[in-house]
């Protein structure tokens, strides 16, 4: 049987890694496009959430492909939808007049573990090696990603570290052994370190918080570090795939993330909710000039603790934007609305480095 996954930006390239390694037969998602994102949309839930009318987009361009099983990791607890996608998304293309089945793997190691087991037919031992090639990759992309937000709005040259990022994750993608890895990372890391900034630069800085898919992926979020880059900003955030796995392996963390918010947020909301109180407590804390909200529209973690980031914004004064994603927003007022923001993020900055 052939699968395939929902893309998700750059870490598309680590989970792709994962289930080759495998040995499982994978036609690989594209890129979400805008024509995914139509096609998605017209056969999901017209109220459901927008990251699952894009994996529908991207499931259905799979399966035009040759793809004939989805892969997917679903939530087993709190209140955010995502825990329903699977059931949701099979029934969607089912009604659609596709025969293909979503299987899910619930995020509980020991049954990733055995539904991967059941999949692949793969030991202990290589389930082991894949996990670990595919997470070195994943360290490596939230690496770069996290160095070409600093150097972007620093760079002398428009659009090299852009440049050398889309080059960059290429080698990753192709690069099939541990050993060659090593290599190419350091050839990598080597290169990024050639490319010429202006050190003197004092920039404003933002904090980018909400939900994760939105956050991480630029096929989604229309670029939106990029963009901020080119109006000078340097972009910080906090949520990535590794913040989201450190969570679920190491339980106090989420412990720790409830006694910080407490003043504001007694209870758990689900998603990624608590998440992003604790992040704009942190980056307004750290003297940032601004913090964005990304979400999906409609979605009720992100909703419900949008108030109280606008109180953390009215106690503060830093500057607070929330920008709600779906089928129906245009790159072109996106812009707009980034330009605004750092008209004022940048007054802020002025106001604070006189």
């Amino acid at each position: 049987m052939k699968y395939t996954f929902a893309y998700w930006g750059n870490y598309t390239i680590a989970i792709k890694t994962l289930l080759e390694k495998l040995g499982i037969d994978l036609i690989p998602p594209e890129k979400t496009s805008s024509k995914a994102i139509e096609e998605g949309s017209k056969i999901a839930p017209e109220l459901y959430c927008f990251p699952l009318k894009v994996n529908i987009g991207n499931y259905l361009v799979a399966i035009k492909n040759g793809a004939e099983k989805v892969l997917m990791v679903e939530n087993v607890g709190g209140s955010c939808r995502q825990r329903y996608y699977g059931i949701v998304q099979n029934k969607a293309l089912k009604d659609a007049g596709y025969n293909i089945d979503v299987i899910v793997l619930k995020t509980s190691p020991k049954e990733i573990y055995s539904k991967i087991k059941e999949i692949s037919g793969a030991s202990l031992l290589q389930i082991w090696g894949a996990g670990r090639f595919a997470f070195k990759k994943l360290r490596l992309i939230e690496k770069l990603e996290k160095m070409a937000n600093y150097l972007r709005p620093r760079e002398k040259e428009r659009g090299e570290t852009s440049k050398f990022l889309r080059w960059a994750l290429d080698k990753i993608d192709k690069v099939k052994d541990e050993k060659e890895f090593t290599k190419i990372k350091k050839e990598i890391l080597g290169k990024i370190s050639k490319i010429k900034i202006d050190k003197s630069k004092k920039l404003p800085r933002v904090g980018l918080i909400g939900e994760i898919y939105t956050v991480c992926d630029e096929s989604i979020n229309f670029g939106i570090e990029e963009k901020l880059a080119k109006e000078g900003i340097e972009v910080h955030r906090e949520m990535n795939l590794t913040y989201h796995l450190k969570k679920g392996i190491f339980p106090w963390k989420d412990w720790q993330i409830q006694k910080k918010i407490m003043p504001y947020l007694e209870s758990t909301v689900g998603g990624h909710g608590r998440d992003a109180i604790y992040e704009m407590l942190h980056f307004t804390k750290e003297g940032f000039n601004g913090v964005i909200q990304l979400l999906p529209f409609g979605c009720m973690p992100e909703t419900t603790v949008r108030p109280i980031l606008e109180k953390i914004h009215q106690k503060t004064g830093v500057p607070f934007l929330s920008l709600s994603l779906d089928e129906q927003v245009a790159e072109v007022g996106l812009q707009t609305r980034i330009e605004a923001f750092a008209e004022v993020v940048n007054n802020h900055f002025i106001k604070y480095n006189k």
